[in-house]
């Protein structure tokens, strides 16, 4: 009988996606529940025949402190069931969302030390003397911390955490975790990874709290090194991009430099099944939109290619988005494959092998991104 052997409970569809690539990249079956209320049903479909990681998503990461929380708490007792090795609350790495109140609603439910370790070197994202930095500047002085939906707070992450009632020792690389709830400081990969092995030396003791880079980390450590994508023949490419932050801007700028001719659609009545690429997007011609609303009309445009079962990859980016996508194609779960590179999530939403689907959060990722993507497919 197989047993799950990680148990990972995220804020957003794509932060699940992002925390449990990893470990398919290494052989690890994987699984991600789309919605809360999809996961008891789910996990009796699958008895007998357990994926080895499964995530679900609360979608909470715009609700308030106290509905955060519960809808956390309320999805760990239910994965409690599988007695997982490792308990992984993914957050996001420039603090979005209900971060403490959901870390903390996880302690309480879980009943093991908290390792926050929010770190992501790979995208420029470290954390020194308990704050996190991007790219070098304080988390306040970027564009993350004018996030439309989900202000970040400020300061020291001991100070958030005390401030609600729980003190965090702080950890520098090459000590010893201490045997208490902890913070730690990261800036390279192998920071991570001394963690992550500490994490494993102690099985059943740490709740560990953090991004892709402790999550990549707690993969290499239980599942070995990662193994390439056999990837299938598509004959196109749709993308979806909804995000309004910067770097998405930038990337989809890129794309049309690149490829001027590449069709631009703002309405699901300009669709065209047939069209072997597309870019979906609200942006930039059109004024601001309800970000709900942005979300539902690119799940629709999207999901009519999908349903025609051409053999196309399609991408979507933001949890919103991607989230909106799995209602409309009316998917409970998706199969994680790995990554196509490093943030970017291959699955198949219900194991549907027709729908192979990219996702990644809205600001990942360098300028040249999609550019590359749509290389790969020549």
């Amino acid at each position: 009988m197989s047993e799950c052997r990680v148990a990972i409970v995220a804020d957003d569809l794509t932060g699940a996606l992002d925390a449990a690539a990893p470990f398919a990249q290494r052989g690890a079956t994987t699984r991600v529940v789309i919605a809360l209320e999809g996961l008891e049903a789910s996990l009796d479909a699958w008895q007998g025949a357990l994926s080895d990681v499964i995530a679900v998503t609360t979608e909470s990461r715009h609700l308030t402190a106290s509905a955060s929380a519960e809808r956390v708490t309320q999805a760990t007792r239910i994965l409690a069931r599988l007695a997982p090795a490792v308990w992984f609350k993914k957050i996001d790495s420039t603090l979005r969302g209900q971060v403490v109140a959901e870390s903390l609603a996880m302690h309480r439910a879980c009943c093991r030390r908290l390792l926050l370790a929010p770190a992501v070197p790979s995208q420029g994202r470290t954390t020194c003397d308990a704050r996190i930095l991007v790219y070098g500047q304080p988390l306040e002085a970027t564009d993350f911390a004018r996030d439309a939906r989900s202000l970040p707070p400020s300061g020291e992450l001991d100070a958030l955490f005390a401030a609600a009632g729980l003190p965090l020792a702080r950890h520098v690389p090459g000590q010893r975790l201490p045997m208490a709830d902890s913070v730690a400081d990261a800036e390279t990969d192998a920071d991570l990874e001394a963690l992550a092995g500490e994490v494993g030396d102690e099985p059943g003791k740490w709740l560990a709290v953090g991004a892709a880079g402790l999550s990549r980390a707690l993969a290499q450590v239980m599942f070995g090194e990662a193994v390439s994508l056999d990837h299938m023949p598509f004959t196109g490419l749709w993308m979806a991009v909804g995000s309004r932050s910067e770097r998405a801007a930038q990337q989809v700028a890129a794309l049309r430099r690149y490829t001027p001719d590449l069709p631009v659609v703002t309405d699901i009545a300009d669709v065209t099944v047939e069209s072997p690429c597309l870019l979906l997007t609200p942006y930039p011609e059109a004024p601001p939109r309800d970000a709900n609303e942005v979300a539902a009309t690119l799940a629709d445009a999207l999901a009519v290619g999908m349903l025609a079962a051409r053999q196309r990859l399609y991408l979507v980016t933001g949890g919103d988005c991607a989230s909106a996508l799995m209602k409309r194609l009316d998917a409970c779960y998706i199969e994680v494959a790995g990554e196509w590179e490093a943030g970017m999530v291959l699955g198949y939403p219900q194991g549907n092998r027709k729908w192979p689907l990219l996702t990644k959060a809205g600001g990942f990722g360098d300028e040249a991104l999609l550019v590359r993507l749509l290389r790969s497919l020549d």
